[in-house]
């Protein structure tokens, strides 16, 4: 069954505000997700960086799961 875009969108809005809810459980704060379907691009400041690399593994294996094939890690703050 094909899903509309209304139906794409929703379903990205939904897995983005879960993966918000993630980020911030493991105090990951003020940043500024990228759906680039099915790569999710997770912009951190550098003061989370550190973290978020730590966190790797456990980011990667709870938001795969909401639709993204891959999970990156934006280098550039800016």
């Amino acid at each position: 069954m094909k899903k509309d875009n209304n139906s794409l969108q929703d379903d990205s809005s939904a897995a983005l505000t879960q993966i918000e809810q993630i980020l911030h459980e493991f105090q990951i704060e003020n940043v500024s997700l990228f759906d680039h379907d099915p790569v999710l691009r997770i912009q951190v400041s550098d003061a989370q960086f550190a973290r978020a690399l730590q966190l790797r593994e456990t980011l990667v294996e709870r938001i795969k799961p909401l639709g993204y094939r891959f999970v990156a890690i934006d280098l550039d703050e800016a």
